[in-house]
């Protein structure tokens, strides 16, 4: 019998939940959104979001016994032991190459009390992990991340004490199995008959984009991935960093290789702005793919519709200097680049925006059968971690396949 994953990723405005086999295969999904996203007590309905979330996906999947839990989540959000919240979108001012220090340092100025307090400081993702097991880690996605986050030398040379370097949980890898679910996170989440009980394996995932990578298997040189979701991020996996104007090359959780990013950073929440107007407008709910059929079929007629439509257009075009920053940089840095982008996130579920996307870009645009990635990279994470796979590599190939092909039109 196939083996199944409890995968979980907390999102900045939702919490999505799945059981993925470990051929791919979603059996069941449910997305959870939060009422209290974007305030400093966004935390505070993780784990209820959870709980709801895992009745649901029991209930389409009645047989699921998972024998696992792997947990992503949005980065670099910081988060107390006691839950004060500290969004990866908050202002701050970048300090070096570290994402970490400089929202560390806010954090220690918006929450004083709290940090001298509290004995642990978490980042999203190993909130939510300690909540389930008790156990304090920080996951660092592969060795060579240690800058983008933090050691010892830099923290000192940045104001902070050996007691606030304390409150740091330590690194370990992602994939890595935690102590497994704790007696009282599984009488809350009350699934005990489903295999939900006390010592469930609970694995690290990785932050967000990291994941989403892994589940589009853009873990080889060559691939490119566009993760559009809250934020947009263009990724271009890589033999080495790739140097450019815009562009920021950050380790692979494969040892040896790079990731090139080029960001889009509000296109997504733009989007959700302009929906949630709509809805307010409307006086109702609006389903996401009614809502880009309604633009793209505008005529002109209504404003707000017109300024819609330029939204999706604008991200589009975005996204295509995006890509010739990197097909730039990749020529003159000797590397091939390709006609095809995988897409992860909400736009890839709405075909018609696939298909603007492939027009506008004239990239051939790859739908994988999991479109939230994030999903299907912390199931690539766990079963590696299972030795179902040899390597993150192979268990990122071997859980992706396409759902859907967008060719560009010519002409």
């Amino acid at each position: 019998m196939e083996q199944t994953v409890l995968c979980v990723d907390i999102g900045t405005s939702s919490l999505k939940a799945a059981f993925i086999t470990e051929n791919g295969k979603v059996r069941a999904f449910s997305r959870r959104p939060f009422l209290l996203c974007n305030t400093e007590h966004a935390s505070k309905e993780w784990l209820p979001a959870f709980q709801n979330a895992l009745q649901d996906l029991l209930f389409q999947f009645p047989e699921g016994h998972p024998c696992g839990i792997c947990v992503s989540g949005n980065g670099p959000t910081l988060v107390s032991q006691s839950g004060e919240t500290f969004l990866w979108n908050e202002p701050v001012v970048q300090l070096g190459t570290s994402l970490f220090i400089p929202r560390l340092l806010a954090f220690k100025d918006k929450f004083p009390d709290v940090w001298k307090n509290d004995n642990f400081i978490f980042s999203g993702p190993e909130y939510f992990l300690w909540l389930l097991t008790g156990e304090a880690c920080t996951i660092l996605p592969e060795k060579r991340f240690e800058d983008v986050y933090w050691n010892s030398e830099l923290l000192l040379k940045n104001g902070f004490s050996n007691d606030d370097i304390k409150k740091l949980p330590p690194f370990v890898l992602s994939s890595h199995r935690l102590s497994g679910l704790s007696r009282k996170a599984a009488l809350f989440l009350g699934a005990e008959e489903h295999g939900i009980s006390e010592g469930l394996p609970v694995f690290c995932g990785a932050p967000d984009f990291i994941s989403a990578l892994m589940g589009t298997a853009t873990v080889e040189p060559g691939i490119l991935c566009d993760r559009a979701g809250s934020s947009e991020g263009l990724n271009f996996c890589t033999p080495f960093p790739l140097k450019g104007s815009g562009i920021r090359s950050l380790p692979s959780v494969v040892p040896e290789l790079w990731n090139a990013s080029v960001l889009l950073s509000d296109s997504g929440a733009r989007f959700d702005s302009f929906k949630l107007k709509i809805e307010r407008e409307r006086g109702k709910q609006i389903d996401y793919a009614s809502l880009v059929q309604a633009l793209v079929d505008s005529d002109g007629t209504d404003p707000s519709l017109d300024q819609g439509k330029y939204l999706m257009i604008q991200t589009a075009l975005n996204l295509k200097d995006a890509l010739n920053v990197l097909k730039s940089a990749a020529a003159e840095q000797g590397l091939a680049f390709p006609d095809e982008m995988r897409v992860s996130g909400g736009q890839a579920k709405s075909a018609l925006w696939n298909q603007m996307k492939a027009d506008i870009t004239g990239m051939k645009i790859v739908i994988p059968s999991c479109s939230d990635a994030e999903l299907s990279g912390d199931a690539a994470f766990a079963f590696f971690s299972l030795g179902i796979f040899s390597s993150l590599q192979d268990a990122a190939k071997s859980l992706f396949s396409a759902a859907e092909i967008f060719y560009p039109h010519t002409v």
